[in-house]
């Protein structure tokens, strides 16, 4: 080779080392692109946040969401479709948050992951739509895949570089899960998700950084002081087991009536609701005149709104409270709930059967393995049901009414039946409610086809409730019965900020709660009362209450047995009236968040409340699980 031919050909290589160099440097600027792009899309669909985020947790999800893009890109082999996929997923991200706080209030948090079936089954009920600010966001998405596919050059793989792209793709993946699990969230980047405020959590510490913090807090911790010593001063000794006898002493059933446990979905009363107490529609107002015949009534609370039904059918079936797990967590899809005190287990340990109606999906918040697991004999789930009357395409109340009696009429004995109906579920922008049905609420503070539809919806769930009330008392068999709402709808944030003039991140203590009441009753019909009136007991300090002591609420009203267990929330109620997610009312009346109080009846009475839960839930060998019931005595 000539020294000229030497020369040409060095000169060559760096042309193409220069050239390789430029071409990584053009893919690297794409990358960041690629990132500050998905953490935009992330975010942008819904939050208006971005700007007053703090330095440490924009540059905390920029890091998080810059880890997931580069196991994108490795995994797909640096290339540009990578990219686009990644920024790709980033928009669903941000979409997906979009949708469900439309639907439901609140951005996605980690148990969401868990109950996608669920989701994708009432998802029908909602209409998807684009805004300006989505459209935005998909050109966004689409003029970076184009410059992706212009400018950004290409890069072969050899079957080496793959390897290796690959092994540092799992590498990555490995060293950030071992900081997930080496690093508080919470602490070390100071991030509070308010379970009141989810989605200005989110908005205003990011999505990513959010999320995981959640995510760290889905494993129960033991709390502290927690232990056999302390259980046993709290609920009292556990005696030994006696299996050859049921839990109220005798191997006969209880002599006690029938039990339907209605939780009406969505049922909500917005006559509360500043402005509209006089408004015509806004109230159910048979419910109103049953409750004024009821044993106990009132205003329940919840720890779910405008979704989240598990979570409020698991604080009323077991006693315990979200408040002690925290926000985004879903029981029902998380945890094993076999052996776990329960309204369900209670019955059936009297010698009642035990029954659940819901008419959907059986696998909807895993109903058809948690009913089991909490010890119901039977579940009819939408198959059960087929070809029933439907009101805006779903099951009807009165439908759901007429099976729960059927149960009652097709078993010797008394039963226990947990009816969840499904009539009032959103959206309310159907349009399918029949002329002769339409509601229009009568106020000028609120004008909405969406809320008209809504009491349109409880208009009817009130006239059923009405024949199912008129049907009981025409029975010789005596029967109880407890009604109550799930969570308001969707539009209660809105709502409020429409009637109350500001805000929901403006609101009080008090305030913020007005969205998580609905109402309840529990009532006696005319043959439970010729039976059993020396049992049953009207309670006067129930008028407020919240949905982990309803089954206590209920064996009190009712004379049945009580546990160790229901005879603590018993105890619990009388200095804490209501708990619920977003906090507690005092026996003074008086609002508090969580972490107000120091020291004192609500602190001690709060830290018991959270040993005997955890104990209940999650210590499948607990002594207490089961422990049997027992009379009230006549001084009680």
């Amino acid at each position: 080779m000539t020294a000229s031919q030497t020369t040409g050909r060095r000169a060559s290589q760096k042309r193409d080392v220069a050239l390789g160099l430029g071409a990584t440097l053009v893919r690297g600027a794409f990358f960041a692109g690629a990132v500050a792009l998905g953490f935009l899309l992330i975010e942008l669909p819904w939050s208006d946040g971005i700007p007053t985020m703090g330095a440490s947790h924009l540059a905390a999800n920029l890091a998080i969401v810059g880890l997931l893009g580069a196991v994108v890109f490795l995994l797909g082999q640096r290339s540009r479709a990578s990219l686009a996929v990644f920024v790709g997923l980033c928009l669903l991200i941000g979409m997906a948050n979009f949708f469900i706080i439309e639907f439901k209030g609140q951005p996605v948090v980690p148990a969401d992951l868990f109950a996608l079936s669920t989701a994708a089954s009432v998802a029908g009920g909602y209409g998807l739509f684009l805004t300006p600010r989505l459209i935005g966001c998909i050109a966004l998405f689409a003029a970076f895949c184009v410059a992706v596919a212009l400018w950004c050059p290409k890069r072969p793989v050899t079957g080496r570089a793959a390897t290796a792209n690959c092994i540092a793709a799992v590498a990555l993946a490995a060293a950030a899960g071992l900081a997930y699990q080496a690093v508080d969230i919470r602490d070390a980047f100071q991030v509070k998700v308010d379970v009141w405020d989810v989605r200005g959590s989110y908005s205003s510490q990011g999505t990513a950084l959010c999320f995981l913090s959640r995510a760290q807090e889905l494993t129960p911790k033991t709390p502290e002081g927690y232990s056999d010593e302390a259980l046993t001063a709290i609920l009292g000794a556990a005696p030994a087991p006696d299996g050859a006898e049921g839990t109220h002493g005798s191997s006969a059933p209880y002599d006690g009536p029938n039990v339907i446990a209605i939780m009406n979905e969505t049922f909500s009363d917005l006559s509360t609701y500043p402005g509209l107490a006089e408004a015509e529609g806004a109230s159910p107002l048979f419910f109103h005149e049953l409750a004024g015949d009821s044993l106990a009534a009132g205003s329940v609370y919840t720890s779910a709104m405008g979704g989240g039904t598990c979570n409020s059918e698991f604080e009323f079936l077991t006693g315990a409270s979200m408040g002690n797990m925290g926000g985004g967590v879903y029981p029902y899809v998380l945890y094993d709930l076999t052996g776990t005190d329960n309204l369900a287990s209670y019955f059936r340990d009297l010698g009642y059967g035990t029954h659940a109606i819901h008419p959907a999906e059986a696998s909807n918040w895993r109903r058809d393995r948690i009913y089991d697991q909490l010890g119901f004999d039977a579940f009819d789930d939408i198959t059960a049901l087929s070809g029933a009357d439907t009101f805006r395409g779903m099951v009807t109340d009165k439908a759901t009414y007429e099976r729960a009696l059927a149960k009652i009429d097709e078993a010797d004995g008394p039963q226990f039946v947990f009816d969840v109906t499904i009539q009032n579920h959103g959206g309310y922008d159907t349009g399918l409610v029949p002329e002769a049905d339409r509601v229009h609420l009568g106020s000028n503070t609120v004008d909405s086809p969406e809320v008209d539809e809504f009491l349109s919806c409880i208009k009817r769930s009130d006239e059923d409730l009405r024949w199912l009330v008129d049907e009981l008392n025409r029975r010789d068999e005596p029967t109880m019965l407890v009604f109550f709402g799930d969570h308001q709808p969707g539009f209660a944030d809105w709502l409020f900020e429409r009637t109350y003039g500001k805000s929901v991140d403006d609101a009080s203590a008090e305030e913020v709660q007005q969205r998580y009441r609905t109402p309840y009753l529990v009532w006696a019909n005319n043959a439970a009362r010729a039976q059993y009136g020396n049992r049953l007991r009207s309670i006067e300090n129930a008028d407020v209450t919240s949905l982990n002591y309803l089954g206590a609420l209920l064996r009190e009203a009712a004379g049945l047995p009580e546990t160790p267990r229901s005879r603590f929330l018993d105890e619990l109620r009388d200095v804490l009236p209501v708990i619920n997610l977003n906090g507690y009312r005092a026996a003074d009346g008086q609002w508090h968040w969580f972490g107000e109080e120091e020291s004192g009846s609500a602190a001690d009475a709060l830290r018991d409340y959270k040993i005997v839960q955890h104990d209940q839930l999650f210590n499948k060998d607990s002594a207490w699980n089961g422990q049997a019931a027992r009379p009230r005595s006549s001084a009680e």
